[in-house]
Order: C-alpha cells, then structure tokens, then sequence
C-alpha cells in the first residue's frame, strides 16, 4: 500500500490548512516526517499531536513544510480516494472465478484489502498482508478486522486458497493478537476440502485463541460454500446439497449453545442462515444468535431478523398501510418460503393482497438460491412470466418490489476507496448494469426495493405513490439499509 502521499483534493475556508498555505492539488507527502500511506493512516498521525509538522508538494513538483494547530480533529481537508488493495490468491471456491462471461470488469476483480476488513467487514485472507502491514495494523489500532481462515491445517488451506506460502494462518492470527488487535474470523465449508477433522481442527484453534479483554478471536462463522453453474477449468468443488446441510445442522447447532455458554452467553460459533435454507428447515430463535447481531453482513442472523420485525410490525397499527395493496415479491429461492410465510401472515392481519415468486437465477445457475446475486434480466424475466400468468393486463399489480441485496450503491459512510480505471455506476444498479428504473420503465408499475423489512418496504411503496423516485439517487427517496453496499469501497 506504500504510494508517495496523498493528493489533497479540497482544503476547506477558513481551515488550518488554509492558514498554513495548504492549497487543493497538493500531495501530503509526510506527517511528523512519517510517509502518509493512506487516508486511515493520515487520521492516524494527523491526530497524534496537538500540533502537526507536514511535508507536502505542489502539482509543479516543489516542496515546503509546514506546522498546523490540529486540536487532534483534523485540519479540514478532502483526500483523494485511495485505491483497492486487490487479492492475488486462487481460492478454490473464489465466487470470482465463477462469474460468468460478460459482465463489467469490475466484477471479476477481488478486494484483499485490511483497511476494508477493519472500517467494513470486508473478509481477507491475509494472504497479501505482509509482516510490516501486520505491524500497522497493530500500530494504528485496525481492531476488529475480518479474517478468512477456511482451515487452520497448513496443508488443507493451501489446497483452499491456491498458495503454498500462505499455509500457516495462525502464525499472521498470534501477531495481531498478542498486539491486541480483535478478530471475526470465517471458514466456507466444501465437502470433503476442509470439513471433517479439518473443521474440528479449524474450531479448536481458534476457540484456544478467544480470550477475555483485547486480543481475541471474537467470533467464527462456517458458510456453506456456493458454486455457479460455470466452474469451467476450475478445481472440482463438491456442493452443499440439502443432506450435507441438514447434517451439517444437526451435528453444529447443539454446538453453537455449547460454546455460547462457556462464552459467557454470548454465541461464539455462528451458522450462517443459508445452512438452515439449504437443509429446508427452520432457521432457530433469536438466543441462537449473537446479541449484537455479530457477523450478520455474513449472512448470519438475516432471516431470524427479518421475522423478528416482521412479527413486531404486524401486530403494530402501521401494518394497516399495506390494506390493499396489490404486490408482487420477487426474491431468490432460498428466501422465498420464509416470506412467503410471513406475507400470509400480513394478508390475513390487514387484507393486503401481497404474493411472492421465487426468480429463479439464470445469470449464474439456478444452484445459486440466494437474493442478492439476482441480476436485473433474472427479475425482469420473474416479472414478465408472472403478468403473462395472469392474462398479460399492464396493471396486474400495483407494484413490483425487487430484493434491496440485488441492488449496488455507492452510498456509504465514506467514499474514500476506488479502483483504478473503473467508472462509479449509477445508484440502484444490478449486477447485469440494469437499473431500476429502467427495470420499472420496463414492467411499466412502480418497481422499489425490499429494504430490510416490512417497515422499510412500506415506506418505499408509499414513496412510489408520491413518485418520489424518478430517476435520482437511491438515497433520495429509499432506506440504502439492505441494499448491497460496496460501504463506499468501490462500486462491483
């Protein structure tokens, strides 16, 4: 990540830096005459002293030094994005590797970056993250971050991640921790790779590395491993089915109360949902999951979450805003009959008149169940068989509402990482460059995303009645919580 500074993009009126001559178009080359690597690392100098001592260039290539009075708030600059850190590794299961054909080109590149892992919970494998990156880490306290350890056993997580240096995870794990630094770590479960005695081996290890205070694996979550249908030329990866599944649910979920409990009660050992909507059953109650709702990005929790507020909401005098209201659900397969289940219940409270259609995924296979990797062609596709179905009338529904997770955005909290040659999107983008309101243009009914919950849902509904949304930021008229946020890291 070493680069030589950092390009000051806006220097705010009135500001310090404007004070001290900091002018936009200069790079920020050096703070208390350390190289500024990035923009985590410029808060992490900038805010070591009360006073500052920076070393900068002009665009013409001269350069000055100066002092600034920081109050340890900052001097009141923009910087320009940094950009993605990329993983160079060959993971057997990497999803990338399967993306079919023709699709933008940031959609096959990966991010291995541990300033994403800290600020978003974006999963790195360390691989890429030599001694002295694990030192900043360190330094500049990036605690928690997100590891993919998928196995602890050097020679069964070579075979995962394709490199024959990269065998021995829990010597980078020991640097971070004896430094302090918290870890979630994660394991994608592949029949006969790294399941069996390698999972076991997986779980004790890390368990032996949660400890109490700083330092600690805080979490470990097992995902079943998902496959396309194109793994052309690619290593042969046996599926999740709904028997491995159901095993799977049988043997670890007993587990998971065991080592909440000697965890103080909080859940240690996570299950992500889709083991339970694989094995067609149940996802279970909400004390299975962590308090905060760890590692829920991961898919961890989702479902219980939904049906949390989902019974909450239905009771609640709002529900009645959905009183006969004409609307078709599209979602993926494995989602589908929870909420089917819970739009019934919500038909039968107030007389809405809701159904739901699973769109089956012809992007990437129909193996792939999930919501969020449904493109714009698979829903448009969902939609047009459903209105045929129903006599091909225009207004066969009042509206159309697609999953949020299918949905990328580049809002975020920042929007300070980018990749190199590649343009933002546009907000409310599917994978297949689709947008939606080419895809509501296109069914010719208001077409809104799901949000998080039926709370969310309702308030989109009520927006497209006031036509709120025509063409402008996602933003302007939708909650962005559900919507598949790349957390202002880069825009897939």
């Amino acid at each position: 990540m070493a680069q030589k500074g950092v390009q000051i993009i806006t220097v705010e009126p009135g500001s310090l830096a404007e004070e001290a001559g900091i002018r936009p178009g200069d790079t920020l080359l050096e703070i208390h005459g350390e190289a500024v690597l990035d923009q985590l690392n410029y808060q992490f100098l900038i805010t070591r002293e009360d006073q500052a001592e920076l070393a900068l260039q002009r665009p013409d290539g001269s350069t000055f030094e100066t002092f600034v009075e920081n109050g340890g708030e900052g001097i009141g600059v923009d910087l320009a994005q940094d950009e993605v850190k990329v993983c160079k590794q060959n993971c057997v299961f990497c999803f990338v590797h399967q993306m079919p054909k023709g699709f933008r080109k940031s959609l096959y590149l990966k991010d291995e970056d541990i300033r994403l892992s800290f600020l978003y919970g974006h999963f790195t494998t360390l691989s890429s993250s030599d001694d002295a990156e694990l030192d900043r880490i360190v330094r500049e306290r990036l605690s928690p971050i997100h590891v993919s350890v998928h196995a602890t056993e050097p020679e069964a997580r070579i075979r995962v991640v394709g490199n024959p240096r990269e065998g021995d995870i829990l010597r980078k794990l020991d640097h971070l921790l004896a430094g302090g630094i918290d870890v979630h770590t994660q394991a994608v479960v592949a029949p006969g790779l790294n399941d069996g005695a390698i999972w076991q081996r997986t779980l004790e290890d890390l368990w032996a590395r949660r400890r109490e205070g700083r330092g600690s694996v805080l979490s470990l979550s097992c995902v079943p491993v998902g496959l396309t249908a194109h793994r052309e030329n690619l290593p042969d990866v046996q599926d999740v089915d709904p028997a491995f599944a159901r095993a799977w649910v049988a043997r670890w979920a007993p587990e998971v109360r065991r080592y909440a409990k000697a965890n103080n009660g909080e859940p240690w050992l996570l299950l992500a949902d889709e083991w339970f909507t694989r094995a067609g059953i149940e996802v279970p109650g909400r004390s299975f999951y962590s308090r905060s709702w760890a590692q829920l990005e991961n898919g961890v929790g989702l479902v219980r979450r939904f049906l949390e507020h989902s019974r909450r909401f239905i009771r609640s005098p709002r529900a009645r805003g959905f009183a006969g209201r004409r609307v078709l659900l599209l979602t993926g397969a494995s989602f589908a009959p929870t909420l089917s289940r819970v739009v019934a219940e919500l038909n039968r409270a107030v007389g809405s008149h809701l159904r739901v259609i699973a769109a089956a995924n012809f992007s990437f296979g129909e193996t792939v169940t999930v919501a969020g990797l449904l493109c714009g062609e698979d829903l448009k596709y969902a939609a047009h068989a459903d209105r045929d179905a129903k006599g091909g009338r225009p207004d066969w529904v009042d509206a159309v509402v697609v999953p949020s997770s299918s949905l990328r955005t580049h809002t975020g909290p920042t929007d300070q990482y980018t990749l190199r040659g590649f343009v933002v999107r546009e907000e409310g983008t599917f994978l297949d460059d689709l947008t939606l309101p080419q895809l509501a243009a296109d069914l010719g009914v208001p077409t809104v995303p799901s949000g998080a919950n039926l709370s969310h849902l309702l308030d989109h509904l009520e927006a497209a009645d006031r036509d709120a949304f025509r063409g402008g930021a996602l933003q302007s008229a939708f909650h962005t919580a559900g919507l598949n946020l790349p957390q202002g890291a880069y825009n897939p």
